[in-house]
């Protein structure tokens, strides 16, 4: 079956075309699984979602005209068991090995665009490795993908019987993004962003962009649940919500760390308007570029509630593609770049595997020109985590380091300040 591509993966399309041996639209994950689990079963139900997802197996061709467009089929794909418990450091190694797979070019126009393995590294202990090309995915798709492997492991493990093929066509997805480049709304959202693009501020970034890099630095600073329940009341008492109050304070940290009035950085979002859509496995996240003006002597409370009406406003218009506003950007006199990309996971992605827990870790998000700030929401009882992706071409590990600790630092101490201090008291990063 053919398809047109979505306007997602026609930009990843462009970029990976651009550069056909760079690994950097590999993204990847695994999952620590703890207790007895099943290689087989496992490999079965993974394959088995995969295939009801309907997308993760499409070559990426292009037509006489020049048009590109994707050929939908089964995925051809391999899964590898491996047993490296009797290595000396399993863990270490283990991901040695994921990183190193992760780095391998891919051919679009031949597939297979994703991989898996089930890694043993103790006694009750396995990694669940998944890597896909970003063409065929994103982070929503991918938790999808997984929570669908769970569940159907569960149901194989059990006998018992599981529920319907969850996922939506990809081309809902293309339909969705044709109405929408022929209706007024376009029109709307494109006015909009050109207008944000005026006189986007050359300050306020921490480092120029360089070229993605396949392995970032990562960090992170756990935030305890006494933390996450003193944010989530701070978030009721500024009348914001728990979202917009990280994405304020991520905000706030690039203020306090660049020295600029105004800073500008990417924030993510799903894009994914109805239930329909949330249901396709295909490339629909959005970055939304945000400049963001602090006025040291403003409240807590006035800063964080004027930056959730940016966040709002942006919201409406979170259909128009990053990529096109970027080349509004190019198109001027100065070359700016957004700045750091601002993200927040919070779908649920631990999962069980009959009577084993699995736990997410993530390796690769997708390119990182500069840095990534992003807070990875687990369970109520888990906690939160404040990770920092870092291109290894603009920092050190100390400095990766130091910007996870700043900005854990930083949630910690707004989630029990006085909402009436200006934010020029709020204490500086180390």
């Amino acid at each position: 079956m053919q398809s047109p591509l979505t306007a997602g993966q026609l930009e990843i399309w462009i970029s990976q075309v651009l550069e056909p041996s760079s690994p950097v639209y590999n993204v990847g994950d695994y999952y620590e699984i703890t207790g007895a689990v099943d290689a087989k079963l496992l490999e079965a139900a993974a394959r088995t979602a995969v295939d009801e997802a309907g997308s993760l197996g499409a070559r990426f061709l292009v037509a006489t005209d020049g048009t590109p467009y994707q050929e939908l089929g089964p995925a051809e794909w391999s899964f590898e068991v491996l047993d490296m418990s009797e290595r000396p450091d399993p863990d270490a190694e283990a991901v040695a090995w994921m990183r190193a797979e992760m780095a391998r070019p891919v051919d679009l126009t031949c597939g297979s665009l994703l991989a898996g393995a089930l890694i043993k590294v103790s006694g009750d202990r396995h990694f669940w490795y998944r890597r896909f090309h970003h063409i065929i995915t994103d982070g929503h798709g991918t938790a999808a993908v997984a929570r669908r492997t769970a569940a159907l492991y569960h149901s194989m493990h059990t006998g018992s019987p599981c529920e319907p093929n969850p996922f939506a066509p990809v081309t809902a997805a293309v339909e969705h993004d044709r109405a929408y480049r022929a209706g007024r709304m376009y029109a709307a959202d494109r006015e909009f962003w050109e207008k944000v693009a005026l006189d986007w501020p050359a300050t306020g970034r921490l480092r120029a962009d360089a070229p993605p890099a396949p392995v970032t630095l990562q960090y992170s600073h756990h935030l305890p649940r006494q933390v996450v329940d003193a944010v989530r009341a701070q978030s009721e008492r500024l009348e914001v919500s728990t979202a917009r109050f990280l994405i304020t304070a991520a905000a706030l940290y690039l203020w306090q760390v660049t020295g600029a009035d105004e800073v500008t950085f990417g924030c993510s979002a799903t894009s994914r308007p109805t239930r329909l859509l949330r249901n396709v496995v295909a490339p629909m996240a959005n970055l939304l570029p945000f400049r963001v003006l602090v006025e040291p002597e403003r409240s807590v409370t006035d800063t964080f509630r004027r930056t959730d009406r940016q966040i709002g406003q942006a919201l409406r218009h979170h259909r128009y593609r990053y990529e096109e506003f970027r080349r509004t950007l190019a198109a001027g006199p100065e070359q700016h770049s957004v700045g750091p990309v601002v993200n927040i996971v919070n779908f649920d992605r631990d999962l069980r595997f009959g009577p084993a827990t699995g736990v997410v870790r993530t390796l690769v998000t997708g390119p990182i020109p500069d840095l990534g700030l992003y807070f990875d929401v687990h369970s109520e009882h888990a906690g939160t985590s404040v990770c920092v992706e870092a291109n290894p071409a603009n920092y050190t590990a100390e400095e990766a380091a130091r910007h996870a600790e700043g900005l854990g630092g930083l949630v910690r101490e707004l989630a029990g300040v006085d909402p009436g201090l200006p934010v020029r008291a709020l204490g500086r990063p180390r």
